[in-house]
């Protein structure tokens, strides 16, 4: 099902520090899956020299989108809009100096949103060895950088996830 710009709106909410802009179904049933998730962002670059980072990352927002989610894991059928808000600490080093590929950064955390809403119960996102969950649904995406975080304890990410199923029994 293809949305039309009406079926959106555009609001701004407060997402634990963040006052982040957010894109969500004006028909979705019910409110949008909503967190803050602080930790030092890793990014999909293969000549990333960190790679224990993003070892540590996409488990972390697995595991707090699962918490956040429920039991049930939620129907990969429905149509979701997820807004996604980094705060980088630039100071630290890691990021690099000057300019920054904010799309690096964007991979991992839609493949652990995505883990996270979609993984069975019983499953610890810190077991997950193929990050394969199907994120297909995942059709209006608004991405935003925040102001500079001052410190690497205050990095992190801002998600809401807003979702229209096809049918009331769908919605999580």
């Amino acid at each position: 099902m293809v949305s039309s710009s009406n079926d959106f709106t555009f609001k701004q909410r407060q997402i634990g520090e963040w006052r982040v802009p957010t894109i969500e179904f004006a028909s979705a049933k019910n409110a949008p899956l909503c967190l803050p998730i602080k930790g030092y962002i890793a990014n999909s670059v293969p000549s990333d020299p960190c790679k224990e980072r993003i070892k540590a990352w996409k488990p972390l927002i697995a595991s707090e989108v699962k918490d956040a989610r429920g039991v049930s894991a939620w129907d990969a059928s429905a149509e979701f809009a997820v807004s996604l808000a980094f705060s980088f600490n630039m100071s630290s080093g890691w990021h690099g100096r000057g300019s920054l590929d904010v799309e690096n950064y964007v991979k991992p955390v839609i493949d652990a949103i995505a883990a996270g809403l979609f993984c069975h119960k019983s499953t610890d996102p810190r077991s997950i060895a193929k990050w394969g969950y199907d994120d297909s649904n995942f059709k209006t995406l608004l991405i935003h950088r925040l102001p500079d975080a001052r410190t690497r304890a205050d990095e992190g990410v801002a998600v809401c996830v807003s979702v229209r199923s096809s049918t009331a029994a769908d919605a999580p």
